[in-house]
């Protein structure tokens, strides 16, 4: 079988089909890989792309300082993309599979330990905004373990404050229910009932809204954990990277990995860690640290901030 699409039209119909299974945000992350890829390939199509264009763009990144992690992301979703025209248009792509991620090393700042923040830089981090908006998002990425992408596309229908349980979808799309601390109640209520409404004259399903009443970005919530740890004087830099970047120790992430640390110091226990981060493996929860009935322990034992 063959067919007369282009690389263009098949890259949009790939990721039309994507929008079915997988999340916004892991979506716009396969458009822009396989538009980077794209820009790579210059003048040669995208279905006519070898396994040393592959590999030639792998090295490329690599060279220009991105993570392993990153070449590991570009490298799956160019995969992803052989076999789906392979299998749904007959178009004979490239065996990738003797191409080893692992032949990259980690840079010298990748894979270190990230220590927690202390619960002091995380109250002094929470109190750094001057709107109740900014307030409760870095009290939710903290209290519910949450990654940035998923308090970006939180909705409203997500929370149930009934039974104190958000609901959000992770990686691989996969939903999980998360409890949440009495202490977030008020600031919930008041954000619900009377500020989120200064943000929007639409019906935006959205439960952190921009000043336009959509979701907010993933990278403006980290711009705005970063400036707001500088306000509060517990940002700083850790390292850099292969192209000089400055890597700052407080980030989005690291409230998530400060909320499985001090849900280990609370004895809260780790299988139940586990399951409100969305880890497949405990391994992965382990590494953090150095249905309602289940989460009686989060709401006797943890103690937040």
């Amino acid at each position: 079988m063959t067919t007369k699409k282009t690389a263009d039209e098949l890259v949009k119909e790939h990721l039309k089909d994507c929008e079915a299974r997988l999340s916004p945000f892991t979506v716009k992350n396969h458009r822009v890989c396989l538009n980077a890829f794209v820009k790579f390939l210059g003048n040669k199509s995208l279905i006519d792309a070898t396994k040393s264009d592959v590999r030639r763009f792998l090295n490329d990144m690599k060279q220009r300082g991105r993570a392993r992690s990153t070449l590991t992301g570009n490298f799956c979703v160019i995969c992803s993309f052989f076999k789906y025209i392979e299998v749904y248009h007959g178009i004979n792509m490239p065996s990738l599979d003797d191409i080893d991620i692992k032949d990259y090393s980690r840079g010298m700042w990748e894979g270190q330990k990230r220590e927690a923040l202390t619960k002091g830089e995380v109250r002094a981090l929470i109190e750094a905004p001057d709107n109740l908006r900014d307030v409760l998002l870095i009290a939710m990425l903290y209290y519910l373990g949450l990654r940035v992408s998923e308090a970006a596309y939180l909705t409203i229908e997500n929370i149930d404050t009934e039974n104190r349980i958000v609901e959000v979808i992770g990686k691989g799309n996969k939903p999980r229910k998360i409890p949440y601390s009495s202490k977030l109640d008020r600031a919930i209520f008041i954000w619900l009932h009377k500020e989120r409404k200064s943000y929007t004259n639409n019906n935006s399903p959205y439960f952190f809204l921009s000043k336009h009443g959509e979701h907010l970005n993933p990278k403006s919530i980290s711009n705005m954990v970063h400036n707001y740890a500088k306000k509060a004087g517990i940002q700083k830099v850790i390292g850099r990277n292969a192209d000089g970047k400055k890597i700052y120790r407080v980030h989005p992430h690291i409230l998530r990995h400060s909320f499985a640390t001090h849900a280990a110091d609370d004895d809260i226990p780790l299988t139940l860690i586990q399951k409100m981060m969305g880890h497949s493996n405990l391994s992965t929860t382990l590494r953090y640290m150095g249905e309602t009935n289940g989460f009686k322990s989060y709401y006797d034992k943890f103690k937040g901030v």
